[in-house]
């Protein structure tokens, strides 16, 4: 683990880094050390003297260089400390195996090497840009130090390493660190480090585990128990329970908490009497690391290593490499795009590591169609194995080379990358959706549309439909294309434009079909058209065998019968991602749809999983309406808010809702807001709604609000406690990881896993992991071995949901609501009831249609429901509330996004309040997060605003995609088409050289390849 800070006094600084080794100190002969090229510069090696160091982090350097800071003060510096996992410290301090102190010195090295590589920049001075801009420097000035211990005087190694705050730029200057990038990449260099110094402690012999929250690759020492590390770790324990007191946990939350529990140092302390009581402790709980490190000492005297015994007796190159990604837990695929390499033209080491880079790259590109470099070595990294970051830096460079990643700009930590994969299908969806244009009869004649349109809007209850909402509806019934995109802003009355038009739809003989991505709203969408709804997930599956191309001749002409001609409508389209979407178009120009629409805003909350199909398609001559008049705000304050977000002028807007800002203590910002909720006047309480950027300020929110409820004897003191699942948020790819299976965590399986010995709807408790399998326990007692890399990769959906537990706690009068969904009973997934009685063991809830159901211990439902007074933006997108109460904190810097805030105070149609514990803070984190999805097409430059295809371009490339799709199938004719002059065949060696190859074969060979693409484009 690494963690940042930074330094305050450099004198103070100097004396305390220097002299805090109290128990290593005989076992290595250099406690201190100067790192980086900067040093180098001056001639600083060896041991760190401490005047030296205070005139360094001063900034004045040995050659007479000052670097001074603004208005005189100068930074000196951030500490960066590396962390050896509890079980290292353990072994090497109470076993005495010294070599794992080197270890850990040579992984701090070997990642400030990299750090000064990839991370270390200056401003300097752009004369033709006439600014500062940033530069890599490639060079620091850096102090470590070994320390052994942790305030509580447990065994712990770690190394402080102190970059001064110096680093000389290209104009031959020295300037101070721009430390932005440091704190960016500190995930990135804590999975280095873990990485680095995993391979050196398996080298030793050591086999290693991932730890119990395996973040960045954590890892402990196989034998060192977990009562051993808990019984160590006392100062964790202190941090933990810190931050337990308000729910929180992110890195800098943290740091606070271990500055606000930390202790004072001993000034003198007594090595040998505490050295007494850590043998005391490890001998209380049978802790002896002794045969462990003599069984290394053995298998390091025989050069073997947990990897080597892998492949111990394994004799083809192509299984060595096998079953080394085997025991990583990943299970190769044949034609992995990423890795197209013959089996056993890779030696196994590399292997593994093209294994982890295409693992990565799919979990990534769940949720991304386009992701950093740095993250991309990060996710490989977290896949351990015998992998280090040089491997994977090699193999991503070499995907590169090859086009078979795609990236913007330079090689370097701000680049953006993306798969021919996710270009085929952005480049599909434009496709298919250009192929319905002039394709289909329109639904209604533009004789008289006008007045049917406002007729029927009458006719439903609707005031008179605006000119935006009006011209969407004349659009949509009159024109031939079958595509049409409605973007409006929240408020503007989309879904209301579209119901006189599903009307005159069914007026015409016409099915219509409402969908939308969640079933609440979908459900409300389907009541506003007077039209039968569905999720667009539902939808997909029903039609799932006719999309795949599987479905019966009768099942297709049922299903032709049903769509043919229809209109089918989509809510809040923004939400959908590309895939989907690539489905959905698919179907409707398979089934000749009459009308495919769909309604959103490029401005709110994107799709989870990846793409931005909505917004792409505006930009590519796809028929379109814009509604632009707000509707639902009816108030100065937020009519003001909403034109200031309409023109992306988020200052002006939080200068409006700056008389409704209430600025609280850290911690306390649900407290004061449920507060502010609970005494407000029933009716009015029920048209408020208490909103917040993410799942734990939602649920810290519910708690709170509930909290004052009883005090305020608004619902009963009694109640019954539940233990409900809270879904882990993790991708399909991720599932197929080891670090989401944590102790106590449950998994339920979604499909049938046959070879596994699991069916559908069975689910267990994980009770540990071993071996590479996570160990549950059923609930008729049995204890059963589930493999997550043998998850199949083929489904649309998750194979397995993995829940934490959580208990809540009912009172009659509660708000809940359901995070499942209950078909037979017509319960759906977020919509909202209340609890209206408990008797016994019985909850009685009244649901949103107003029926009333009974719900006894173990009916499923009551574990998949939530208190419901707090909603986050995801839930919220869709609402609308007379009222709103905003829960935003600078702690959640990730989630205040200019889309989350957006959707946020959109819902709230009079008036809105801001409850934060830093406005300024939260302005600037709102301002400069957009929260927008990454896109691969722009990421690889081919398609911007500017630079868009013709129309002809278009219709060209779609009748091409439809020959070459006959011959090649849609995926591999697409990247044929969107990448004419690369090695598209797949099957040549990604080697840099071959033996007994010359660079004349290996053109020829890229010429024949290249003829062969040029072949197939011709169809040949």
């Amino acid at each position: 683990m690494i963690t940042l800070g930074s330094i305050g006094s450099a004198s103070s600084a100097a004396e305390y880094y220097s002299a805090d080794n109290y128990y290593t100190a005989d076992q290595t002969q250099d406690a201190s050390a100067w790192f980086g090229k900067g040093a180098e510069a001056f001639g600083l090696s060896s041991k760190v003297e401490e005047q030296t160091f205070a005139a360094v982090l001063e900034g004045r350097l040995p050659d007479g260089s000052v670097i001074a800071g603004k208005d005189g003060l100068h930074r000196p510096g951030i500490d960066l400390t590396f962390s050896a996992s509890k079980s290292v410290s353990l072994v090497a301090m109470l076993g005495g195996d010294k070599r794992l102190v080197e270890a850990l010195k040579d992984s701090v090295t070997a990642t400030l090497r990299w750090a000064e590589k990839n991370v270390i920049e200056a401003r300097v001075w752009d004369a033709s840009q006439g600014r500062q801009v940033p530069e890599r420097t490639g060079n620091l000035i850096a102090a470590t130090f070994l320390h052994d211990v942790n305030r509580n005087g447990e065994p712990q190694l770690h190394i402080h390493a102190v970059v001064a705050n110096a680093t000389k730029a290209s104009d031959g200057k020295w300037h101070a660190v721009r430390n932005d990038e440091l704190y960016r990449a500190q995930h990135v260099l804590s999975a280095v480090h873990n990485a680095e110094l995993r391979s050196r402690v398996e080298a030793l012999g050591y086999e290693t585990v991932p730890a119990r929250n395996s973040i960045d690759g954590a890892f402990e020492i196989k034998g060192v128990t977990r009562e051993a590390v808990e019984a160590f770790s006392t100062r964790r324990a202190e941090i933990l329970a810190e931050l337990a007191k308000e729910d929180r946990g992110s890195a800098r939350e943290r740091e606070l908490a271990a500055l606000s529990t930390r202790r004072g140092k001993e000034l003198e302390p007594d090595a040998a009497r505490q050295v007494a009581a850590w043998k005391e402790t490890a001998r209380a709980i049978g802790f002896d690391p002794s045969r462990l490190i003599e069984s290394t000492m053995a298998r390091a005297a025989g050069e073997q290593t947990v990897w080597s015994r892998v492949v111990n007796g394994i004799r083809g190159i192509g299984e060595r490499g096998m079953a080394i990604a085997s025991a990583m837990g990943l299970t190769p695929r044949d034609s992995d795009p990423l890795v197209p390499e013959r089996l056993g033209r890779l030696e196994p080491k590399a292997f593994a590591a093209a294994q982890a880079v295409a693992s990565a790259a799919q979990e990534l590109g769940e949720r991304e169609a386009a992701f950093s470099r740095n993250d991309l070595i990060r996710t490989a990294l977290e896949r351990r194995g015998p992998i280090t970051v040089d491997m994977i830096e090699d193999r991503i460079d070499l995907l590169q080379e090859r086009g078979l990643l795609v990236g913007s700009g330079p090689a370097d930590r701000d680049q953006m990358l993306t798969t021919e994969q996710a270009l085929a299908m952005e480049n599909k969806v434009i496709s298919l959706a250009q192929a319905g244009k002039d394709s289909v009869q329109p639904i209604a004649d533009k004789d008289g549309i006008v007045a049917r349109l406002q007729e029927q809007a009458r006719a439903i209850g609707l005031r008179r439909l605006n000119p935006g909402q009006e011209q969407a509806g004349v659009a949509i019934l009159t024109s031939k294309d079958r595509v049409h995109l409605v973007q409006g802003g929240a408020g503007v009355g989309k879904s209301a434009a579209l119901a006189p038009v599903a009307a005159i739809a069914r007026e015409e003989g016409r099915q219509v079909v409402a969908l939308s991505h969640v079933g609440r709203i979908a459900r409300e969408f389907g009541e506003k058209t007077a039209s039968p709804a569905s999720t667009v997930d539902a939808f997909l599956a029903r039609y799932g065998r006719v999309i795949d191309g599987s479905a019966s001749a009768d099942k297709v002409a049922a299903a032709r019968a049903e769509l043919s001609g229809a209109l089918v409508m989509v809510d809040e389209a923004s939400q959908i991602g590309t895939d989907r979407l690539a489905r959905l178009i698919t179907l409707a120009n398979q089934m000749d749809v009459g009308k495919l629409v769909l309604a959103g805003d490029i401005k709110q909350l994107p799709a989870i999983e990846a793409g931005k199909p909505f917004a792409q398609l505006q930009q590519q001559y796809v028929r379109q309406s814009q509604i632009t008049e707000n509707l639902r705000a009816q108030t100065p304050q937020m009519q003001a808010i909403n034109r200031a977000l309409e023109q992306g002028d988020v200052a002006q807007a939080f200068a409006v809702l700056k008389p409704a800002t209430i600025e609280v203590a850290p911690g306390k910002i649900a407290g004061i807001a449920a507060d502010m909720w609970a005494d407000l006047p029933k009716e009015q309480r029920d048209n408020t709604i208490l909103l917040a950027a993410g799942r734990a300020m939602r649920s810290a929110g519910n708690a709170a609000a509930q909290a004052s409820l009883i005090d305020r004897g608004q619902i009963s003191a009694r109640g019954i406690k539940l233990e409900v699942l809270d879904r882990v948020t993790v991708t399909r790819e991720g599932a197929r990881q080891l670090k989401g299976y944590q102790e106590g965590r449950v998994v339920a399986f979604e499909t049938n896993l046959t070879r596994q010995g699991f069916a559908r709807g069975e689910r267990g408790t994980v009770i540990g992991v071993r071996d590479g399998k996570v160990e549950l326990a059923m609930p008729n007692g049995e204890v059963r071995r589930f493999d997550p890399d043998r998850l199949p990769r083929n489904l649309k959906h998750d194979a397995v949901t993995i829940f934490e537990r959580k208990n809540i706690a009912l009172h009659q009068g509660d708000r809940i609501r359901w995070t499942a969904k209950d078909g037979e009973r017509g319960l759906l997934n977020g919509d909202i009831a209340h609890v209206a009685r408990i008797d016994g063991d019985t909850i009685t809830v009244t649901a949103g249609d107003g029926k009333l159901h009974d719900l006894s211990r173990g009916d499923p439902m009551l574990e998949r429901l939530d208190l419901a007074y707090a909603s986050n933006v995801h839930v919220a997108q869709g609402m609308t509330a007379k009222n709103g109460i905003i829960m935003m904190s600078e702690r959640e810097r990730m989630l205040n996004t200019s889309a989350s805030f957006l959707v946020a105070v959109t819902r709230i149609a009079e008036n809105a309040t801001l409850v934060t514990d830093n406005p300024d803070r939260v302005e600037r984190q709102v301002d400069t997060r957009s929260g927008a999805k990454t896109s691969a097409l722009e990421t690889a430059r081919e398609v911007t605003t500017g630079d868009r295809p013709n129309q002809q371009e278009v219709a060209a490339m779609s009748e091409d995609l439809k020959k070459l799709a006959e011959k090649l199938g849609p995926e591999f004719a697409l990247a044929v088409l969107t990448n004419k002059e690369r090695d598209i065949t797949l099957e040549k060696s990604l080697y840099r050289s071959e033996p007994g190859r010359g660079s004349g074969d290996r053109e020829m060979d890229k010429e024949r390849q290249l003829e062969r693409g040029r072949d197939l484009e011709r169809g040949r």
